[in-house]
């Protein structure tokens, strides 16, 4: 008797070529896709929207591969492959599907994480080129902390190209800024880590950039070797 198989899925809310819009990749060409749902709920997120129920769909893998395929044919050659959300790592399965064809097809992938799950990360670090990890201080995000997720993630994502960035709202302490410094100096102090000033479409918070400029840059730079200023670019362009 043969029994049918139900292919892998995963539930995303969208697939799309792009420009990426933060961190030291700011203006490369992507294809994202989109993860539905993510295990935070920061209060400055520009894509709660697209985490409500109804907002994605479970999306077997061979299509998701089908659709970047298309991307790469009608489009040209993209730097590499966003995988964002959402959080990808809440759906560990549909990554161990989809990272290996990706890397088959020669594909660059690029992991856009909030770095709060190193044990899923440990499963597929050895497929994943660039980690682009946030750190969540509770006082930007009005979440709990996640200090020593942070740690351990970041003690895994090492092992292949890391970046780390936290955005900096007003309310943002000097206590969380240190912490994340810290972490990321004990790990590696050569990570490069990025102030990203809460950005909206109007433009950057001119608050957050003072805060920045005046304090906790030089804090920043007293531990580690590459600190650097990117906006968010992808709100003030308007683009996704």
């Amino acid at each position: 008797m043969h029994t049918q198989t139900t292919p892998l899925t995963a539930e995303v809310s969208e697939i799309f070529s792009s420009i990426q819009g933060e961190g030291p990749y700011l203006g490369k060409k992507q294809v994202f896709v989109r993860f539905g749902r993510c295990n935070m709920h920061c209060h400055y997120c520009d894509e709660l929207d697209k985490m409500q129920k109804g907002m994605y769909r479970n999306v077997p893998i061979a299509d998701i591969l089908r659709q970047i395929d298309d991307f790469e044919r009608e489009q040209g050659r993209h730097h590499s492959v966003s995988l964002t959300g959402g959080e990808p790592l809440v759906y560990p399965r549909a990554l161990e599907a989809l990272l290996p064809e990706l890397k088959a097809r020669g594909l660059l992938t690029y992991l856009e994480t909030n770095g709060t799950l190193p044990k899923v990360l440990e499963r597929v670090i050895g497929q994943i080129d660039i980690v682009a990890m946030d750190f969540k201080p509770p006082t930007g995000t009005a979440d709990r902390a996640f200090w020593t997720e942070h740690r351990d993630f970041l003690a895994v994502a090492r092992r292949t190209e890391v970046f780390v960035k936290t955005v900096i709202t007003p309310e943002v302490s000097t206590e969380d800024i240190l912490s994340a410094v810290r972490i990321t100096a004990d790990v590696d102090p050569r990570i490069p880590f990025i102030f990203q000033p809460q950005s909206l479409m109007t433009g950057i918070s001119v608050d957050a950039m003072k805060r920045i400029e005046n304090e906790l840059f030089a804090l920043a730079a007293a531990s580690l070797k590459d600190v650097r200023v990117i906006p968010q670019m992808h709100k003030i362009w308007g683009m996704r």
